[in-house]
């Protein structure tokens, strides 16, 4: 049976709920199951629909606010094109098998360590720190023809 009610507890893994039905005349219902979509999404006195079953079991179908976390708690597959307003963060790193590119000036920051396979083509300048690969000088060499020794 499909029904409202209002969520009147989470059990302390997040992953089940007691619901008040909408009517009062119902007794609060046995806890019933979050799906993954819903994680982390619902709190206490919060509109929800919800399905229950002869043998007392249920799920929790949507919020009635018609909202959600926008968390994904499994593998998100996208196949076509994926458009993204604000920003894409990830808590334990991001995958790509065809390229990531950020088109329109935008820019990549990356906090930590980069490895890389393979070789790195910039068309402006590469710094580190305040040296310049284009135009940072080697003092105690004398000008001429001759080209410097490879680095020690």
């Amino acid at each position: 049976m499909i029904n409202k009610g209002f969520i009147s507890s989470l059990t302390e893994d997040g992953t089940k709920a007691i619901v008040i039905p909408q009517e009062a005349s119902q007794n609060v219902t046995f806890p019933m199951v979050i799906p993954y979509f819903l994680l982390e999404c619902l709190a206490v006195n919060m509109p929800v629909v919800y399905a229950t079953f002869p043998d007392q079991t249920g799920i929790i179908l949507a919020r009635m606010d018609g909202e959600w976390n926008h968390k994904i708690y499994r593998t998100l597959m996208v196949e076509g094109t994926a458009h993204m307003t604000e920003r894409l963060t990830a808590d334990r790193g991001i995958t790509a098998t065809g390229g990531i590119s950020a088109a329109g000036g935008g820019n990549v920051t990356v906090q930590g360590n980069i490895s890389l396979t393979g070789s790195i083509t910039a068309t402006g300048d590469i710094k580190s720190g305040s040296v310049s690969l284009q135009n940072h000088v080697h003092s105690g060499v004398m000008k001429g023809n001759d080209d410097t020794d490879v680095p020690k």
